[in-house]
């Protein structure tokens, strides 16, 4: 599986994926300050950062790639969802969750099933839950995976 990038030069290749979910961490959020992680329809994971790296995007940009962006309030730890298709998850520490609706009662199904210690736990989760109600993978794919993918990527 690879991670494809999204990066302040190539952000235009991406402005009409069929996305079904997406993370955004904070200025400051646990994990990776400022990422973005997209898995759209077909389960390909995409990755952008807005506030590190060599190859940061724009924040003026995000909209271009995630149009539901726009549609969504931030506030200080969590935000939400002005667009009735998109649910927002608080992935707590600075990181937030938002999917489209067809696949969000199934999503909290599965996170009620996993029986996650704490409810930061998510954070980690949420790419293999996405993926498997996908049909793209058995749910076991976690945040620290993907890391490990983009390290291995960039050699």
């Amino acid at each position: 599986m690879n991670i494809i990038e999204i990066t302040g030069s190539n952000y235009r290749e991406y402005q009409s994926l069929d996305i079904v979910a997406f993370s955004f961490a904070y200025e400051g959020a646990m994990g990776e300050m400022g990422a973005i992680y997209i898995i759209d329809r077909d389960g390909k994971i995409y990755h952008a950062n807005y506030c590190q790296g060599d190859e940061r995007i724009d924040p003026s940009h995000i909209n271009d790639i995630i149009p539901v962006f726009k549609d969504i309030s931030w506030r200080m730890f969590d935000c939400l969802s002005n667009n009735p298709d998109w649910k927002p998850v608080d992935l707590f520490a600075g990181n937030n969750l938002l999917m489209i609706n067809e696949i969000y009662d199934d999503f909290m199904k599965k996170v009620q099933e996993a029986n996650l210690e704490h409810p930061s736990r998510l954070f980690q989760r949420w790419p293999g839950f996405v993926l498997c109600l996908l049909g793209k993978e058995r749910g076991s794919l976690t945040m620290k995976d993907i890391w490990n993918l983009r390290r291995a990527q960039r050699g």
